[in-house]
């Protein structure tokens, strides 16, 4: 599993690297191989800190050290691993500034799961959902989009193949990794060639037929599989289904983000290229990944026509993709003229462009509360600016002496960890 997301670490690094700052790519790659290769939880600290230390808009010092310093002192603690989350995901979901390479935060953070098999799954999702639901909240009080939730997905996979790990339910782990390894896939994907290639994002939407849908459908199959199978995962699996399909819908308002109303920004080319990644794309890494599937347990997995979710349930994505493309040809022989496929294609762009609309009008304007509500709120941003207004220590930029920062920090932890033994 680990070589699998460090294969993953290098194309997303490719976001950085696009944007003409390959040094600061080159360092947030090295940092994040050995954070995700390495069973040290010093190195895993240094490693996180040279990455954090590389985004001006990091999250702030007074929340990271602390952290970092818990996550070697106590490396096997649910409420350490939840204290990095925000460390990994302040730029992407606070600040929605994306980050430098939000993608490899993504990673890190599965990353941080699957080394911490002693965390408790319940805990993680009760701390995930808590994270989203006031994200939302905050988004919606304050009349902005939410940032990229669909980052924090991943994560919450993870956390259901570890927790159907612990139960030894093989399947339902399967299950779950497959929806993982495709989410990953197609976040990586959009990290190293959407500059290139804006409409792959669409890839992550969860409609059909898109792989979107797959990672959604399995996830919830997974959780739910959780919810029968495992006493005490009634409530909690249904609980992750549900913030399953949250983050789905998230993952449309960030792409109307990116490509808003009256763009003309996807064309017929785009359209074929959509069609061939909904096709391609889960058989490919679904194939490809088979061994580490099947190490996990269950059976090889290659999928050409169907999708198995392991409860007897099968989505029949490949099937549909299929017909549904023999019949389109059958009856509109595009062949018939030069670029005919290209121009059938291109009628397929007003339905996109309705589809990413579907977000807009939602976070327009702040909902009308009551006074009671209105004057809590107000006292809180007052209390809020007056902390904003308190003088605070100016940090000097420390992306230069990044590595040396943190080598300093961990002499520090190491010394601790000296007299403590």
């Amino acid at each position: 599993m680990s070589l699998c997301l460090a294969a993953l670490v290098v194309p997303a690094c490719l976001q950085a690297m696009e944007a003409g700052r390959a040094g600061r790519s080159a360092v947030i790659c090295a940092a994040a191989l050995a954070a995700i290769l390495s069973m040290s939880p010093a190195v895993l600290a240094v490693a996180l800190g040279v990455i954090v230390a590389q985004e001006r808009e990091a999250c702030p010092a007074v929340w990271t050290v602390p952290a970092l310093l818990l996550s070697v002192l106590f490396p096997a603690q649910t409420f350490v691993l939840l204290g990095l989350l925000p460390v990994l995901f302040w730029p992407a979901l606070v600040r929605r500034q994306g980050g430098a390479c939000p993608a490899v935060m993504s990673l890190l953070g599965v990353s941080l799961v699957w080394h911490e098999p002693a965390a408790v799954p319940a805990e993680l999702v009760a701390g995930l959902g808590a994270a989203v639901i006031g994200l939302v909240g905050w988004s919606v009080l304050g009349a902005s989009r939410p940032g990229n939730l669909g980052l924090l997905r991943p994560v919450l996979l993870m956390v259901l193949v570890v927790a159907a790990q612990a139960e030894s339910l093989a399947v339902c782990a399967r299950i779950a990794l497959e929806a993982l390894l495709l989410d990953l896939v197609l976040l990586v994907l959009t990290a190293a060639l959407g500059r290139r290639f804006p409409v792959l994002a669409m890839l992550r939407l969860p409609f059909p037929p898109l792989p979107g849908l797959v990672v959604l459908w399995l996830g919830i199959h997974a959780a739910l599989g959780m919810a029968a199978g495992v006493e005490g995962w009634s409530v909690l699996g249904v609980a992750v289904a549900l913030l399953l399909g949250l983050l789905g819908l998230s993952d449309i308002l960030a792409l109307g983000r990116l490509f808003p109303a009256g763009r003309e920004g996807v064309s017929g080319a785009s359209v074929l290229l959509l069609g061939a990644g909904s096709l391609l794309i889960p058989a490919l890494v679904f194939g490809l990944t088979s061994p580490v599937l099947h190490a996990m347990g269950g059976e090889w997995v290659w999928p050409v026509w169907s999708i198995g979710a392991g409860d007897g349930a099968h989505l029949r994505l490949m099937a549909f993709v299929l017909a549904g493309a023999g019949i389109w040809v059958a009856l509109v022989r595009p062949w018939r003229i030069v670029g005919g496929v290209v121009q059938a294609a291109s009628t397929l762009v007003p339905a996109l462009g309705q589809l990413l609309t579907i977000g807009d009008g939602l976070f327009d304007e702040a909902p009308s509360l009551n006074w009671t509500m209105r004057r809590v709120i107000a006292s809180g941003r007052l209390r809020l600016r007056g902390l904003k207004n308190m003088r605070a220590p100016v940090l000097p930029d420390l992306r230069q002496g990044a590595v040396g920062l943190w080598l300093v920090l961990l002499g520090l932890v190491l010394a601790v960890l000296g007299v403590m033994a």
